[in-house]
């Protein structure tokens, strides 16, 4: 039997994860670790030399108080999950991870952890912003799920970003676009007692995207047109086309 690990950045209250865990388990044996609260945003960040706090609340699900998604992974990889797991799937994410949100995404982070450990990996998102229904899209990452494990060798180190759009068209293969955000950093500045001034802020994102003019033919092009995105996303950054041609 497969076995499949799940993780996410929306928490143990992710309305994606459910959904998931109910398609995931017809294929496999399915482990949960996932963070206790949302962690949107935190990237493949992790954890170090501090304990968080793990809590098993039903069998084989487990969340992380103050767990990054990246820490969730490692923590069932190394621990004793170490040498069991077949696929390593995260999401669903509720809304999309489209060209250079994979940077920022904790969905992704998560996927790509395992990825880096030679695990093949699936980033799963919603195509739509605030996403009310994942079925459709849990039924898309079995689906997927089912193809890559019959083929694992062929997906080692590799992360697979998908975005699953309402009434899809199809499935598209296709490489990361362009996206911009209208953003905002909003400053509050108070006096404490000490007579100090401390300044707070909050970085202000829209959830409205702005998209570059050249993105034919990439994530944001397919979603666009109501198709699934499916990028593949390796592990090594390096661009080799530039390493001969920079000089300084």
């Amino acid at each position: 039997m497969y076995k499949i690990l799940i993780s996410n950045d929306d928490g143990v209250k992710g309305p994606g994860l459910r959904p998931l865990l109910h398609e995931l388990s017809k294929i496999g044996k399915v482990y949960v670790i996932v963070p206790k609260s949302q962690m949107s945003g935190m990237g493949h960040g992790i954890t170090l030399a501090k304990y968080k706090k793990v809590e098993e609340i039903a069998k084989n699900f487990y969340v992380i108080k103050g767990g990054t998604p990246a820490d969730c992974v490692k923590y069932g990889l190394y621990s004793f999950l170490k040498d069991k797991i077949d696929l390593v799937v995260s999401g669903i994410n509720t809304c999309p991870n489209l060209g250079q949100d994979v940077i920022y995404s904790g969905t992704v982070g998560a996927a790509r952890e395992g990825a880096l450990k030679g695990i093949p990996s699936l980033a799963i998102s919603a195509a739509e912003m605030d996403a009310k229904e994942y079925d459709h899209s849990a039924i898309v990452a079995r689906e997927i799920s089912e193809k890559i494990l019959k083929r694992k060798n062929a997906f080692k180190n590799i992360c697979l970003n998908i975005n699953v759009p309402k009434n899809y068209r199809g499935i598209k293969i296709v490489p990361l676009g362009i996206r911009f955000y209208e953003e905002d950093i909003e400053t509050i500045i108070a006096t404490a007692a000490d007579k100090k001034e401390r300044i707070s802020y909050k970085l202000k994102l829209s959830k409205k995207s702005i998209s570059a003019k050249k993105n034919k033919g990439t994530d944001v092009d397919a979603v666009n047109k109501r198709y699934i995105s499916i990028t593949p996303l390796q592990i090594d950054q390096t661009d080799f086309k530039l390493i001969k041609k920079v000089k300084l």
